[in-house]
């Protein structure tokens, strides 16, 4: 018999005993799932306020999860955890009586959920602990929790069952505490200086906004296809011309693309747009933003761990011309070098070439094996192709490049940020060359929104906009190698049952 099947068994007889447990509590008619507790406090507070509560005999009624449990014939020691921590209790049949007693000690299980009501008290370990005067069922489990010392460790299981993930591994928490505190950071530094936090559709009639293959769906009542946004862009630009100067949105979005340490299908990102900016003053924000942000959740320091590396977010960070560094590492001028020629390279190179590649997309996927692969403290890329950038500004003398920049810190872009196009007739004609390659088979070339270019022939100001993705962001500053471990319910491959 393999260890699967046997392990298997194990846990079906063990669902089978507590199916018992359960039944026998209705039995007795208590009730294994009440609707309240009486819960008055967390178990922080009873540890913080140990001593007074010990010294006034003052009953407490606490609530947790059981996670250790040791019968020793009349008495039992217990500790039981809620968010806040944990702590030990003391049950004696000649507190409970022998009845409840009895009840507790056959029906109670690793992994229940107790409402407890006692005193406090100190052992002879001086372990602070409660002497239970009375043990309620609060949620009876049917399966067993993974063994909180050994952990759980296969990191597919981890993911697809993440509560047990929590559970069984502590340390997972904190990376998540970092999440909330990094998003929190976020919405109280734009909120400050000035921005408006709003929401935008999820659903779209057109998937524009960013270079990514859509996911699809379609609306009954309408009878007609929608799209999963890929970008909130066009939508914040539209609250642009309609007058407000500065908004952003964290945003839930959806791209239909491989799966791997850095990608997920769906992500969350901050978008932002600033109204009479243009792509050089955010580049001076968003390196005050990335100084206060560092310094907030990382103790006060700019240099951060990450992997074998220390990352140092002091400023300024270096700005590199994308056509420089470019031409610096294939040794060409990109200018004079044709796309059959790029072609060429990028086959040489080892790259996955296909033949609805345009120029841009030969251009970004050697910009990223031959230069920002190489990128480990933070910089600017600046100035990317216009082929690359169909709503960005183009550079007044460099017709054929465009404001652009993105920051890139452990070879993965952080933020992407233009200084906006608002001429509708230059956004019309560069609409209709991402029709035209999505005709020839680009599924992540751009949607043409004509409602958009319909809004900015009512008039856009000056405007620079910036998007940045969260998950990477907490990645980077949790040293933390893959995506899903900073999602809490990754995409995955169900499995076949």
């Amino acid at each position: 018999m393999n260890n699967d099947h046997q392990a298997e068994i194990n846990i079906n007889d063990e669902y089978q005993q507590r199916l018992l447990k359960l039944a026998r509590l209705r039995e007795n008619k208590l009730n294994p799932y009440p609707s309240q507790s009486s819960k008055k406090a967390q178990i922080s507070d009873f540890l913080t306020d140990f001593e007074s509560l010990a010294e006034n005999k003052k009953k407490v009624v606490l609530a947790g999860r059981i996670r250790s449990l040791r019968l020793q014939g009349g008495s039992a020691f217990l500790h039981f955890e809620d968010e806040s921590g944990k702590v030990q209790a003391f049950v004696r049949k000649d507190n409970l009586g022998d009845e409840n007693y009895q009840e507790f000690k056959d029906n109670y299980d690793l992994g229940d959920f107790v409402e407890i009501t006692g005193t406090a008290f100190e052992t002879k370990t001086k372990e602070p602990t409660v002497l239970a005067e009375s043990v309620k069922i609060l949620s009876k489990t049917l399966l067993p929790l993974p063994d909180k010392h050994a952990g759980l460790k296969d990191p597919d299981l981890r993911f697809r069952k993440r509560y047990l993930d929590l559970l069984a591994n502590s340390e997972v928490k904190d990376v998540f505490k970092l999440r909330t505190a990094i998003i929190k950071n976020i919405r109280e530094y734009f909120d400050q200086v000035g921005f408006v936090e709003v929401d935008t559709p999820i659903l779209q009639t057109v998937a524009g906004g960013a270079t990514a293959a859509p996911f699809i769906t379609h609306h009954k009542a309408l009878d007609i296809d929608l799209y999963l946004r890929v970008a909130p862009e066009l939508y914040l630009k539209r609250l642009i011309i309609g007058g407000y100067e500065q908004v952003y949105e964290i945003a839930r979005c959806f791209r239909n693309e491989g799966i791997d340490h850095q990608h997920n299908p769906e992500f969350t990102q901050i978008e932002f747009y600033w109204a009479y900016k243009d792509y050089l003053f955010l580049m001076d924000f968003i390196e005050k933003f990335f100084e206060q942000l560092v310094k907030k959740v990382n103790g006060g320091s700019l240099k951060v761990k990450n992997g074998d590396d220390v990352i140092d977010f002091t400023t300024p960070y270096p700005r590199v011309d994308f056509k420089e560094a470019l031409d610096k590492a294939l040794k060409i001028d990109i200018d004079q070098t044709s796309d059959q020629e790029l072609g060429k390279i990028a086959k040489d190179a080892k790259l996955p070439v296909d033949k609805s590649w345009g120029r841009g997309k030969l251009l970004d996927e050697l910009y990223k094996k031959f230069v920002r692969a190489k990128m480990i403290q933070p910089h600017f890329i600046i100035n990317h192709p216009l082929e690359l950038s169909p709503l960005a500004k183009k550079i007044v003398d460099r017709p054929n490049y465009v404001e652009r920049f993105q920051l890139v810190v452990k070879t993965a872009e952080v933020c992407n940020a233009f200084s906006e196009l608002n001429d509708p007739i230059d956004q019309e004609e560069r609409f209709k060359e991402q029709q035209r390659l999505k005709d020839g088979g680009d599924d992540e070339a751009q949607g043409a929104d004509a409602d958009f270019v319909e809004a900015l022939k009512h008039g856009m100001p000056p405007t620079a906009g910036l998007g940045m993705g969260i998950d990477r962001l907490v990645m980077l500053l949790g040293n933390v190698e893959n995506i899903k471990e900073v999602i809490f319910f990754p995409t995955m491959r169900p499995k076949e049952k």
